[in-house]
């Protein structure tokens, strides 16, 4: 998308941002932004000096290190079409011997919609140091404890990654 801030796109008549908030905010203690720049009116967490240009997963790692609650919801800000209902599954899933909740589509995990129990920071922790930055594979190759979302309605998860996926 040439470097714009992909969760500042406006989709119809909302941001990006927007769209999620108000997907969120019922359904969340907090929302946690995980940016280069400071979002108003939200707590901001940022990459850590050495995680810098490791990709999603630094994102993760700080938002994990951050949170002050059990479980993190994990979104990319490229997808304006996240439902309630969807959130509302990965939020119903939780259970005591899980790490994650997360949702298998089209053939391969999407760790960026999932559900990560706190204890799962020395995991993203241990994959940086190691630099194995597929976000992908947190959720299958780390050993955590996974319940998958296997049915998930594939609109939700559509993301935005080129002018050609804007709505035209």
């Amino acid at each position: 998308m040439g470097g714009i801030a992909k969760h500042e796109l406006v989709i119809e008549g909302a941001t990006i941002f927007e769209r999620q908030c108000a997907v969120l905010a019922p359904r969340v203690a907090e929302i946690l932004v995980s940016s280069r720049t400071d979002v108003r009116g939200f707590r901001t967490v940022r990459d850590t000096p050495e995680a810098t240009g490791s990709g999603p997963l630094a994102g993760i790692a700080a938002g994990l290190a951050a949170t002050r609650h059990t479980w993190l919801l994990v979104i990319a800000g490229d997808m304006p079409y996240i439902t309630d209902a969807l959130i509302d599954r990965l939020i119903g899933a939780r259970g005591p011997d899980l790490d994650a909740i997360g949702i298998h589509h089209a053939g391969r995990p999407e760790p960026l919609v999932s559900l990560l129990h706190a204890r799962c920071l020395a995991v993203v922790e241990r994959r940086l140091a190691a630099s194995e930055l597929r976000a992908s594979s947190l959720l299958t190759d780390a050993g955590l404890r996974v319940h998958w979302i296997t049915d998930a309605d594939p609109a939700a998860l559509r993301n935005l990654n080129s002018p050609a996926d804007l709505p035209k």
